[in-house]
């Protein structure tokens, strides 16, 4: 019993890892900070060398003065670098350093001398379950872990601002597309995500669209049971995930077919053994099948087998 427990959590990690967690995580900041997106220009997987170093997501403000509405945006300066981890992944003291690095990259990328200032550059990392570790370590190095609001943590004595989202601790009627990124959704949290986003514009539902399929593929035993645990939750999966059903209606009726076809050859032979114009043993041959399920299939179906 236990191997198997340990087989399937085996592969229940396989298949989580091969999700696309972070450019998912970039669509559901896009949604995040929908409110203020005119201010916003957003940039998915930014090349900071030749080699592949990438930023998972950087936003910039446009207007330099603007003031975001989002309490996650409340930090931000000019330019803010995100550095995401999966439900699979960990965020510890060496993301905390290599999210630094990356902004030191991102400082002198530019052709000309301090064109991107320290001063207005910002680090957010985030994940859905605290870090207890990292932040322990950060403390023991020197450095001030502070509470803001919920689910959002300033690290002080930082040589750029940098802030510790902790999304399964957010408010949730606040920051629904952040906190539904999680492996462990919940009845109540899926069932506001789907009434936020069925309200969304075309553009802002294709974007809902890619969060959407992360989010019931890494929590699909539970989205099975609440398709059809209530009107209101199967109606809007329906709507969301039309693509998906209608390729599922597609092989349904493709199987529906071949099924019907097997059952067509079988009746066919079961005729002819029970005229008697071939035998039993011919009659399962023909069909794929052994004799013994053979003639339990003609049984089942009425028909009679002579006797030899």
């Amino acid at each position: 019993m236990e191997k198997e427990q340990t087989k399937n959590q085996q592969e229940n990690q396989k298949k989580s890892q091969k999700l696309q967690w972070h450019p998912t995580f970039c669509s559901a900041l896009r949604l995040e900070l929908l409110e203020d997106a005119a201010n916003l220009e957003f940039t998915d997987e930014f090349q900071l060398t030749e080699k592949p170093l990438q930023i998972d997501c950087t936003v910039v403000k446009v207007k330099k003065n603007c003031r975001i509405k989002n309490e996650i945006g409340k930090i931000f300066r000019k330019y803010n670098i995100f550095e995401y981890k999966s439900p699979m992944d960990e965020l510890n003291i060496d993301t905390f350093y290599k999210a630094i690095a990356y902004a030191c990259l991102y400082k002198v990328l530019p052709n000309h001398v301090n064109e991107i200032p320290a001063e207005e550059i910002t680090i957010t990392l985030i994940r859905d379950r605290k870090p207890v570790k990292l932040m322990q370590e950060l403390e023991r190095s020197g450095y001030e872990c502070k509470k803001e609001t919920a689910g959002i943590y300033y690290i002080y004595s930082v040589m750029f601002p940098v802030q510790i989202i902790v999304s399964s601790e957010l408010d949730t009627d606040m920051h629904v597309q952040l906190k539904a990124l999680t492996d462990h959704l919940d009845e109540t949290l899926m069932r506001q995500y789907l009434l936020e986003v069925s309200a969304f514009a075309e553009r802002e539902k294709n974007l809902a669209d890619v969060v959407l399929q992360v989010i019931v593929n890494s929590n699909m035993e539970k989205v099975e049971e609440w398709k059809g645990s209530e009107q209101t939750m199967c109606e809007a999966l329906r709507v969301l995930m039309k693509e998906e059903l209608k390729e599922e209606r597609v092989a349904g009726l493709r199987e529906g077919r071949l099924e019907g076809q097997r059952e067509g050859q079988i009746c066919a032979y079961a005729t002819l053994v029970q005229d008697g114009i071939i035998t039993v043993e011919i009659g399962a041959e023909k069909a794929g099948m052994s004799v013994d399920d053979f003639t339990k299939e003609m049984k089942k179906a009425g028909y009679v087998i002579p006797a030899v």
